[in-house]
């Protein structure tokens, strides 16, 4: 683990290798909402061999301080002073859900540095069902578990099951909610189709939470943008489908590499 001091916080991240070249294509993932490092775990293993590999925690995640924010335009601010803190130079966002919503708005700013993005589980638009804003600040625990199976196939691996039903039930019931609320209010509908970099899109075949369809428009939108769907996947397939999806993005990296 490793710590960038950032607007006057630590934000934690993992990286492989630890002694990287910050020169070099760098892939920065950011996870969904209540999410750390872990749920890159697969990618932080699987894909180091070739690639540079951060996992970034947002925020009041993980081993970050606190507090989380409550919009994704403030949590973007704090990748992309992230990502100069450390001093990449050559850079791809790759992030889930939530950070699949900050990957898209960073995008819409060309920078220097961001050569890529992956849209992990994504949509233009992340409606997030009343009944589980609610839910959340009253700690239902049953509308946490439902929240938290419904991010997965309907069939999981128990082990992911039992790990994401842990994540809800255990971590911050205010960061989740806040999370859950910054995907609500984001809505870029009419300024996606602005994203000129090369954008790979990675959707389960069976994710409940955005649906295919979201990424079908993403990639209509988006030009040249490649879509990528995963059978026998939720909402997290890079955690359910870790072999699949390694190999999707590690095609798109190696092509960004030079």
């Amino acid at each position: 683990m490793a710590e960038i001091k950032v607007q006057g916080r630590s934000l934690a991240y993992e990286a492989r290798p630890e002694n990287f070249n910050k020169s070099a294509l760098t892939a920065v993932f950011i996870p969904g909402s209540g999410g750390d490092r872990e749920e890159w775990r697969q990618q932080l293993d699987g894909l180091s061999d070739r690639f540079n590999i951060i996992a970034l925690e947002l925020p009041g995640h993980g081993k970050s301080d606190p507090p989380g924010e409550t919009n994704v335009a403030a949590y973007a601010d704090w990748v992309v002073d992230s990502i100069e803190g450390i001093g990449l130079s050559k850079v791809v966002i790759i992030g889930c859900s939530l950070g699949s919503a900050i990957a898209q708005w960073i995008a819409l700013t060309p920078r220097p540095w961001l050569v890529g993005i992956g849209l992990v589980g994504a949509g233009a638009r992340l409606r997030v069902h009343p009944d589980y804003l609610q839910g959340m600040l009253r700690f239902n625990k049953d509308v946490l578990v439902s929240f938290a199976d419904f991010a997965l196939a309907r069939e999981p691996d128990p082990a992911i099951k039992s790990a994401i039903r842990d994540r809800f039930l255990t971590g911050s019931v205010e960061l989740i909610h806040g999370d859950l609320s910054a995907c609500d209010k984001f809505d870029l509908m009419d300024k996606v189709a602005q994203i000129v970099l090369p954008t790979l899109i990675v959707v389960g075949e069976e994710d409940r939470l955005t649906p295919p369809k979201y990424s079908r428009f993403l990639q209509s939108a988006i030009t040249g943008s490649r879509l990528t769907v995963i059978p026998g996947a939720g909402h997290l397939v890079m955690m359910e489908k870790p072999k699949e999806f390694n190999e999707f993005v590690g095609d798109f990296l190696e092509e960004l590499k030079n």
